[in-house]
């Protein structure tokens, strides 16, 4: 077995393992630590300073980002929200408001067909990046679709800001080539610089 099959096995393994333990917090924790990391993320100057922020919309058992894109929208921030545009690939849709918004596939907010509009991604100044797990060093553990590795390449300038729970953050996470990191990591419990290179 070649080192690609063998990291890609790991991986697999820590990503189950992760996500039975990001689903393990109750919908209250969860709530609370959301509220927590938004708060957090709002005193950093990276998003301050950020005229263009390519969010998230959250699956239930994630970091909750609603009442983000609400609250950057507010300050006059333009916002873009992934946009499924075929197999690893996807683009950044403008969110043009709240009411632009609807419930799409897996019960998660997408920007109505009709209002869409396209940000290209040299545009973005800050993305804030889901994920299963992270590692200190700016390593990013996904789902295994590649949407983010095919994604972020693209938006080089881009500051690169992790959301997550504490019990995300893993002490090592196999790493690929292709594998793309953070710069930053936002849990409830702070704010941390990664050794990520960009």
């Amino acid at each position: 077995m070649n080192e690609g099959h063998v990291l890609a096995k790991a991986k697999r393994a820590l990503r189950k393992r992760m996500l039975i333990t990001r689903r393990a917090l109750s919908d209250e924790v969860r709530g609370e630590y959301s509220a927590a990391i938004v708060e957090k993320l709002f005193s950093h100057e990276v998003l301050m300073r950020a005229r263009t922020v390519f969010a998230y919309a959250a699956m239930a058992d994630e970091v909750q980002t609603e009442a983000l894109i609400s609250r950057l929208l507010t300050m006059g921030k333009r916002v873009a929200i992934p946009l499924v545009t075929g197999k690893n690939i996807m683009e950044a849709a403008l969110v043009p408001s709240m009411d632009a918004l609807e419930y799409g596939a897996y019960h998660i907010l997408t920007v109505k067909e009709v209002q869409r509009e396209i940000v290209l991604p040299l545009e973005i100044d800050c993305v804030l990046v889901p994920g299963v797990a992270f590692s200190m060093d700016g390593a990013r553990l996904g789902m295994g679709g590649g949407y983010y590795d095919t994604f972020l390449p693209k938006a080089p300038q881009a500051t690169k800001i992790a959301l997550a729970f504490q019990c995300q953050i893993a002490k090592n996470i196999p790493r690929l080539p292709h594998d793309c990191g953070v710069d930053w990591i936002v849990t409830e419990r702070g704010v941390f610089k990664t050794g990520n290179n960009k």
